[in-house]
């Protein structure tokens, strides 16, 4: 595939922030932010590939047309290989996607790793920490703070930070970009993101540090810098918080069931429209939503809180999705496959992030899901969130907050997305954790293909029932902490059926991706 056909499956649309709400200052501080986005970007790439910077700069050395292109892709997906296209180069010479990007040595294996601390127990706090790169030093191995491995960056965003809390009144976005610019050089996140929970309602939205792990192949614990800043949407905020004064109550239903304490905290959501991103969000698969943060001491303590992004949500789904759904779905499904029931799905998921148990104990050690179940963390949390969200949708209804045709159509949707996930690939975590949704739906007869008209057809009572257990499936595989029992239910589960490459390729004329224009001549 020639670089003209890649870029000829990405759907480029513009995104320029509507800033009338803002008042000087707080458009000044926004500016600070988005600068701030762009160093994020620049460790980013550093953590991705250690090539990445060298690739980066010799594709902007070239004034050939090819060159030109090469260049335009690489800055879609923040690296060399294609994140749309099974994760293949697109660049001569640079081989294979490196498992965990530069967050290790390149040579190390899981069993180097698990020698080593279990000769050096005293490291493990520093080694299976989120904010840490491991090198090695002399003849053995050594854990390296953020803070110190990306001093000069991250000094440099603590001052922009700085710089646009100073504009802004006394309020919680200032506290968390002060205490965010302290955490950049101290490496200790906790209090900024206990801060950042209580950011909502304020006059733009910014998350902004080291956050998700999944490109940490190997271990699942090293997160990966991204930066978000962001409008508020209100009205459709006011649409989607009426829903969680009844999370807790379901909250406490799952307490009883799985034997931990519910949170009982308050539930913080957004719906928000793009201004900028940077690092791992501003490239590949772009999130629509997010639950965060990440570390589960603050779920204990205040709960998280949601974002959703209307931008990036719109895009897709009437890009991609809606013209998948035309192809797969029958008449009256693909009428209630609309954004709206896209947009509770989402909100499931999200929510159902924040639900549940939060601490396990492994050999009389409490540690995080992550810590136990590595590599797999990240699909099976995801896919938890998928069916335990629908589980709470579920809920939603018999609270006489949904009706039966909404949550049938919510489902429909969700089908969808799997495929629109799947054009990509099986491997990534959502992926992944959708192949095993998948299966389970078809070997409980709720979801059906019928290879005759090449459409599926979904028993909404059966599906809800379906993902419920299968909800259970995926607490009681974290409550457990066991790896291979965790590896053997995802291989049983997670086989690609035959049914699904052909009509995957049969999707190939449908756009593959969007991608956005950034236009913030208005920050200027």
């Amino acid at each position: 595939m020639t670089i003209q056909d890649r870029l000829a499956r990405v759907r480029f649309f513009g995104v320029k922030p509507d800033l009338s709400s803002l008042g000087m200052d707080q458009r000044q501080a926004l500016a600070h932010c988005v600068n701030a986005s762009r160093i994020m970007t620049d460790i980013y790439l550093e953590q991705r590939c250690a090539d990445n910077k060298r690739i980066y700069r010799e594709l902007r050395e070239r004034s050939d047309a090819e060159g030109k292109d090469l260049l335009r892709y690489f800055l879609i997906h923040g690296s060399p290989w294609d994140a749309y296209d099974h994760n293949h180069p697109f660049i001569l010479g640079v081989g294979k996607k490196p498992k965990f990007g530069s967050f290790y040595p390149a040579d190390l294996t899981r069993s180097e790793w698990d020698a080593w601390l279990n000769a050096h127990p005293e490291d493990c706090a520093r080694f299976e920490s989120n904010f840490t790169v491991v090198r090695r030093q002399s003849d053995g191995l050594v854990a390296r703070p953020y803070s110190e491995e990306y001093a000069d960056q991250l000094s440099e965003a603590a001052n922009l930070l700085r710089q646009a809390a100073t504009l802004l009144p006394d309020s919680p976005l200032r506290s968390f970009l002060q205490l965010r610019a302290n955490a950049f050089l101290s490496n200790d996140y906790f209090e900024s993101d206990m801060a950042w929970v209580d950011t909502d309602g304020s006059p733009f939205e910014v998350t902004i540090g080291p956050y998700e792990t999944y490109f940490d192949e190997l271990l699942g614990l090293k997160a990966s810098f991204e930066a978000f800043v962001a409008l508020p949407d209100k009205d459709a905020t006011a649409a989607l918080a009426r829903f969680t004064p009844v999370v807790p109550d379901f909250d406490v239903m799952l307490s009883q069931e799985f034997d931990f304490r519910p949170k009982g905290a308050a539930i913080p959501l957004e719906v928000v429209a793009d201004v900028a991103r940077g690092g791992e969000c501003g490239f590949g698969y772009m999130f629509v939503a997010y639950n965060l943060p990440n570390d589960r001491r603050v779920h204990d303590l205040k709960g998280s809180k949601k974002v959703f992004s209307r931008t990036m949500m719109e895009a897709k789904f009437s890009t991609l999705a809606l013209p998948i759904a035309e192809r797969l779905l029958a008449g009256d499904l693909l009428d209630l496959c609309t954004f709206g029931n896209k947009l509770l799905f989402v909100l499931g998921h999200e929510l159902a992030h924040g639900l549940g148990p939060s601490k396990i104990q492994v050999n009389g050690k409490e540690m995080p899901f992550e810590v136990a179940l590595k590599d797999l963390y990240s699909s099976i949390e995801e896919a938890k969130a998928d069916m335990l969200g629908a589980r709470l949708l579920n809920y939603f209804r018999s609270r006489n907050l949904l009706d039966d045709e909404t949550l049938r159509g919510i489902i429909a949707t969700e089908v969808v997305a799997y495929f629109q996930g799947w054009r990509h690939g099986f491997t990534e975590a959502h992926a992944r954790g959708s192949l095993i949704e998948y299966n389970w739906l078809r070997a409980a007869d709720a979801l059906r293909y019928n290879s005759a008209t090449k459409q599926y057809e979904i028993d909404p009572m059966r599906c809800i029932d379906a993902m419920s257990k299968l909800s259970t499936e995926f607490l009681n595989l974290q409550i457990a902490g066991d790896y291979e029992r965790a590896e053997a239910f995802m291989k049983h589960w997670g086989f690609v059926p035959s049914e699904l490459p052909p009509i995957i390729e049969s999707l190939s004329d449908i756009p593959t991706a969007v991608s956005p224009v950034w236009d913030l001549s208005e920050l200027q």
